[in-house]
């Protein structure tokens, strides 16, 4: 098991301790006139609502040779680049106060639910006297919801910063981020030939919300076809 799977618990502990483990204390965004991308180390990029979706801003700074494509090592430089400004007292760790600044200076738009954003719709089976003891009648019917940075970026990852911290000692140190660093770039490499490039990339959750048919936003994730449209994880 990876250590960014490992790392899920701490992640969920954060999220709760912001109010967002559970429905009831989740906060909600405001504003929803502004784009927002979160890079999969979980720096922010903005744009107004009438500017293309800010990932091409992200795609533009990690890509540093300018030559359409994102390789490992500017991915990696990318990630380094971000972490050296979080680490603010330069000890060689994201720190519980560091993170706190990532969390509510940097980029607070993940502690809170995104109304633009759908949410999965969770389902509950009818009980069945015929089931055996073994089987569970729920299986296959929960989903998470899509909540912190997942809302905005590449990866299915909540918390970037807590999710590095592989020993689950609340501090990410530089080797922890440059670990997840490469895992995340594999799950981005999806021909594994050692670069990203732009069509490569999925949708964030929101960006699929924002150019979903104006007469099919509000009606769930499903476009004109009736099918259901699909994050990139």
């Amino acid at each position: 098991m990876s250590h960014l799977l490992r790392s899920y618990l701490i992640v969920v502990a954060s999220l709760g301790s912001l109010g967002l483990a559970g429905a009831a204390g989740a906060q909600i965004v405001t504003s929803v006139n502004s784009q927002i991308f979160t890079s999969p180390s979980g720096q922010p990029f903005r744009a107004p609502a009438d500017k293309p979706y800010p990932v091409a801003a992200w795609f533009a700074a990690a890509d540093a040779d300018k030559d359409g494509k994102i390789s490992h090592e500017e991915f990696d430089n990318d990630a380094k680049a971000f972490f050296v400004r979080l680490d603010t007292s330069k000890d060689g760790y994201i720190n519980s106060p560091e993170n706190t600044v990532f969390e509510t200076k940097i980029v607070p738009e993940i502690t809170r639910l995104d109304p633009r954003v759908t949410q999965p719709k969770n389902y509950r089976a009818q009980y069945d006297p015929n089931m055996g003891v073994d089987q569970d009648p729920t299986k296959g019917r929960y989903q998470k919801s899509v909540q912190g940075a997942a809302q905005y970026g590449l990866i299915n990852e909540p918390q970037p910063v807590r999710a590095a911290d592989g020993n689950l000692d609340f501090r990410v140190s530089g080797a922890e981020w440059m670990n997840a660093t490469g895992q995340r770039f594999e799950m981005l490499d999806k021909n594994a030939d050692g670069f990203l490039t732009a069509d490569e990339l999925p949708k964030t959750p929101l960006q699929v919300a924002l150019e979903a048919p104006k007469d099919e936003k509000g009606k769930g994730d499903k476009g004109k076809d009736g099918k259901k449209k699909r994050f990139g994880w």
